[in-house]
């Protein structure tokens, strides 16, 4: 019965895989065919300085992202998961509506809501609280605005899964025995909570390192990052050892994420 299943796994994103790592130590002419062979000079290149900001950018970005998310993300999860009572299914609704939209129109809302025209400028202008539009888009802050939106519901529902098995008796105690709100918080609901804000982080951290659109609808393409740098080694410069070898770099990262993430899941379920 497993049959199918692996047959695409393996036809859909072994082989695609494979394909990829081939390349990433090929060789490349002048005119930017492939050419058999084996190199490391792909790799080695991605040590250059151009090569590490870029690394350096996604990273900063991608974790920036990440902690916006848990500190909007948690507050959102613990109050559906311990104070919305019967409205917690309509607001988890209203969380995966998103979703039933096309990723590149909702952030192409965000390019006219952010514009010098849009509603945010004209809003602000109304209050008085600015006196001509202000320039956002094209800047790194319009850019961690679409991340964060883009990937919020992805660390709301990992972190409510986890709140809602939660016994309510065990937060009682800790206030029986003394503990105010925060000290509760603190001891009792964090520490169980942790394998969903870890696979929140998961969930963020990884996607956001490669994210293509973002970057080039709301900031402009200015600050280069892994997916814009793997898209114009491709087709831009027609690199595609290069860029095969970024992807690769990225998948490894990626792969590093994932064991991070099991061995604190381990240490957490060592201490319950």
């Amino acid at each position: 019965m497993l049959a199918p299943s692996l047959l695409l796994l393996t036809l859909f994103v072994l082989v695609p895989l494979c394909v990829v790592a081939a390349y990433s130590f090929a060789l490349r002419d002048s005119y930017g065919a492939v050419l058999p062979g084996f190199t490391l000079d792909n790799y080695r290149d991605l040590f250059q300085a151009a090569y590490l900001q870029v690394f350096v950018n996604s990273f900063k970005l991608a974790a920036s992202t990440t902690a916006i998310c848990l500190l909007i993300g948690y507050p959102v999860a613990y109050f559906i998961a311990f104070k919305a009572g019967r409205a917690a299914p309509a607001l988890l609704l209203l969380l995966l509506i998103p979703f039933w939209i096309n990723f590149l129109i909702r952030i192409s809302a965000w390019v006219v809501l952010l514009g010098r025209g849009g509603l945010i400028n004209q809003g602000a202008i109304g209050l008085g609280l600015i006196d001509v539009p202000v320039g956002m888009l094209g800047t790194y802050g319009a850019t961690l605005v679409g991340m964060v939106y883009a990937f919020l519901p992805l660390t709301v529902f990992p972190i409510y899964a986890a709140l809602t098995p939660i016994d309510p008796r065990l937060r009682e105690a800790g206030a029986d025995l003394g503990a105010g709100p925060a000290e509760t918080f603190l001891r009792v609901t964090l520490p169980l909570s942790l394998p969903g804000v870890f696979a929140a982080a998961l969930f963020v951290f990884v996607p956001s390192m490669g994210v293509f659109a973002i970057p080039v609808l709301l900031g402009g393409g200015k600050e280069i990052i892994l997916g814009n740098l793997i898209v114009q080694l491709f087709l831009e410069f027609r690199n595609i050892p290069q860029g095969a070898a970024v992807s690769v770099l990225l998948l490894l990262i990626s792969g590093v994420g994932i064991l991070l993430y099991m061995r604190a899941l381990r240490r957490v379920e060592a201490m319950k």
